[in-house]
C-alpha cells in the first residue's frame, strides 16, 4: 500500500468504531476464482499517485488527519476495498507504523499488524500475506538506516513487494519499484537541502516527485492488468 511515509504522525487516529468487525465488514460473498483474476486490477494510476504525493506532504507537515483520510482513500483506490474495511487496513497499517517510529531495532515484530492490515483487503488465497508484510516493513527499514542514499535499495525492496502481492515476476515490477523507490530520495534529498525544510512548499523538488510518482504507478498498472489477463486466459 501506499502508506511508508505515514507512520508516527497518525498514531492518534486509530480510534474508529467499536461496532463488531464482523458487522462492519460484511460483504457479498466473491468466488475465489473470480478474486484472483480481479483483485488489485484497475486502479487509477494517476490518482493513486497524486493520493500517495498528498499523503507524503501531509505527513512531512504534520496533519495527521488529513495523512489519515488521504490514507483510507489510497487503499480503496488501490484495492478497490469498502470503505470499513479500508479504514480498518489503515488502523493496523497505522499501529505498525506509529510503533515503527518509535523503534530502534527489532522491527519485525511490527510486521504482524501489517499483515492484518493486507489480509482485511481480500487479498487472493494464494497470496502470502506474511511475506508481503515483510517486504513492506523492509523498505520502511531501508529508508530508517540508509537515509539519504536509500533510493536503490527501496526500490528494490518496493519490487519484491509487489512481485509478492501480485504474483508476477520481480522482472515486471522492477520500474515501478525503481521509481518510487527514486521518489522518495528525490524528496529526502530536496526536503534537506530546502532552507524551509521538510514543512516548505518544496518547489525545487515536490514536481519531481509527483512525476517520479505517477511514472511509478502507470508502469505498476499496465503489469497488473496485463496479469490479470494472462490469469484469465485458458
Amino acid at each position: 500500500m501506499a502508506a511508508a511515509d505515514a507512520p508516527a504522525v497518525l498514531a492518534g487516529q486509530a480510534g474508529l468504531s467499536k461496532e463488531p468487525a464482523a458487522r462492519r465488514l460484511s460483504e457479498p460473498h466473491v468466488p475465489e476464482h473470480s478474486r484472483s483474476h480481479s483483485w488489485g486490477r484497475g486502479f487509477d494510476p494517476d490518482r493513486l499517485a497524486l493520493l500517495e504525493l498528498r499523503m507524503w506532504k501531509a505527513y512531512y507537515r504534520g496533519q495527521p488527519a488529513r495523512l489519515f483520510a488521504l490514507l483510507v482513500r489510497a487503499v480503496r483506490e488501490q484495492a478497490n476495498a469498502s470503505l470499513p474495511r479500508a479504514a480498518l487496513a489503515a488502523v493496523f497499517l497505522t499501529k505498525a507504523a506509529a510503533r515503527f517510529a518509535r523503534a530502534t531495532g527489532d522491527y519485525g515484530r511490527f510486521a504482524p499488524d501489517v499483515a492484518r492490515g493486507y489480509r482485511l483487503l481480500g487479498l487472493p488465497r494464494e497470496v502470502d500475506v506474511v511475506e508481503v508484510a515483510r517486504h513492506e516493513l523492509a523498505w520502511w527499514v531501508v529508508r530508517r538506516e540508509m537515509g539519504l542514499a536509500a533510493g536503490e535499495a527501496a526500490g528494490e525492496s518496493i519490487t519484491r513487494l509487489y512481485a509478492a502481492l501480485y504474483g508476477v515476476p520481480e522482472a515486471a515490477v522492477a520500474d515501478a519499484g525503481r521509481l518510487r523507490g527514486l521518489a522518495a530520495e528525490v524528496r529526502d534529498r530536496g526536503a534537506t537541502a530546502d532552507r524551509d525544510g521538510p514543512t516548505g512548499q518544496g518547489d525545487a523538488y515536490w514536481p519531481l516527485v509527483a512525476r517520479l510518482l505517477r511514472e511509478s504507478y502507470r508502469s505498476l498498472s499496465i503489469v497488473v492488468d496485463r496479469r490479470q489477463g494472462w490469469a484469465s486466459s485458458p
